[in-house]
């Protein structure tokens, strides 16, 4: 008998970056720790699918023109209403294969 490894889904990200955030689609910070590194965040609206730990969110970052990423570490989903949720997430800046892949985003 041949066992198979059961593997992870590729992580999906979230986007509340700037002109993502909408009435039903939004989040707060209620604790920045570690210079920004962590932060403590509630939100509602997840576009359909749920936000599972190891999904990353796109942020807004200071000032409203980029967003930043963060990795989900843990979530606490509600049952009312049943699109807000409790998490807490960790820094996780995007990687590129290339410098011009890096410019497209700027």
């Amino acid at each position: 008998m041949k066992l198979t490894k059961k593997t992870q889904p590729e992580p999906f990200t979230h986007d509340f970056g700037p002109g993502r955030r909408c009435w039903g689609h939004d989040y707060s910070i209620s604790k920045v720790t570690d210079g920004g590194q962590r932060v403590r965040a509630t939100g509602w609206g997840h576009g359909g699918r749920l936000i599972k730990e190891g999904d990353y969110l796109l942020l807004e970052a200071k000032g409203g023109q980029r967003a930043t990423r963060y990795q989900v570490e843990k979530i606490r989903h509600l049952m009312d209403p049943d699109d807000m949720w409790h998490a807490d997430l960790v820094f996780a800046p995007r990687t590129y294969a290339t410098q011009e892949e890096k410019d497209a985003t700027r």
